[in-house]
């Protein structure tokens, strides 16, 4: 059984607190491999990412877990802000981070894992940070594309006044906040109602998660675009994992393996798409049957030959 060492990092000045899961003597050789894996939008460490993190480390991987900056146990004022830019820069701190841990992690055996949320953070991240040798996601999304689609009418195109009205308010949001203003936050649980299936039932249920959003998150994620320079992650290796449920089309927020087929179909080789049969987007947070070797060997191929 892998063990558990509560670790910290800074990201942008940011103290970030993670779990670094180190693989049992037992467990296969990995030549000091490690893995990032990154958290759901709203949630938190104790939840999808850390259970994949202990689920690979099992396979034999050096795997961290983290709570991203404005979340659970990490700082970051004002706190539930969904900043994608510092999302980014959490997964490349953490790349760092890994890097400097001597004799533990060999700096040229770095990959990362994004799980929804974390999977378009992870595909940009990777873009730009060479350090990360193999990238691949599980029930991966683009959030600033997610918002986007929220804008857009019956014909597609997005709606001018329906722009306007978020990016006023996120406008007043920072004059309210320099006032001393507590700032206006929802939670993703009212938007996304399906995922009342995992957070609030034993699956996914933790109380230091409460999936809140700072309503002015919106500015931050308009024009961010995971998958703008996806061809720049060749020729290191991309898979992309979904559910065959998790494409209904219906268009709705549990409708994600758009964004893995998107993603795909721009991505350069080698890349590979692997879709689980009868799983939808919630139930690869916490179903790893099949995900989770597929990650291994996927890794263990980029990473350890």
């Amino acid at each position: 059984m892998a063990t558990v060492r509560k670790v910290n990092f800074l990201s942008h000045g940011i103290n970030v607190i993670g779990d670094l899961y180190l693989p049992s003597p037992n467990a296969p050789d990995r030549q000091n491999a490690a893995l990032i894996v990154g958290h759901p939008g709203t949630s938190i460490k104790e939840q999808a990412s850390g259970l994949y993190a202990r689920k690979l480390a099992e396979h034999g991987f050096i795997t961290l877990a983290y709570d991203a900056a404005f979340q659970g146990e990490s700082e970051g004022e004002p706190r539930y802000l969904e900043d994608p830019y510092q999302r980014v820069e959490d997964l490349k701190s953490a790349v760092t981070f890994l890097s400097t841990l001597d004799g533990d992690v060999d700096p040229e055996r770095i990959g990362v894992v994004g799980i929804c949320a974390s999977g378009g953070y992870a595909i940009f991240a990777s873009q730009t940070d060479v350090r990360m040798k193999a990238v691949a996601t599980v029930v991966g999304v683009c959030l600033g594309g997610m918002h986007r689609n929220s804008l857009r009418d019956d014909f597609g195109n997005i709606n001018p006044e329906t722009l306007h009205q978020r990016l006023s308010f996120a406008a007043q949001e920072r004059i309210s906040e320099a006032n001393g203003g507590k700032p206006a936050a929802f939670s993703t649980l009212d938007v996304f109602e399906e995922a009342k299936s995992y957070y609030l039932t034993p699956r996914g249920y933790h109380p230091k998660c409460n999936n809140l959003q700072l309503v002015r998150s919106f500015e931050k994620l308009s024009t961010y675009d995971s998958l703008a320079f996806i061809d720049w992650i060749s020729p290191r290796p991309l898979l992309m994992i979904t559910g065959s449920l998790a494409d209904t089309g219906n268009g709705g927020p549990a409708d994600t393996a758009c964004y893995s087929k998107d993603a795909i179909k721009k991505a350069k080789e080698p890349k590979e798409l692997f879709v689980i049969e009868g799983k939808g987007h919630l139930d690869l947070y916490a179903d790893t049957e099949e995900s989770v070797p597929k990650l291994a060997d996927f890794m263990g191929k980029a990473l350890c030959t």
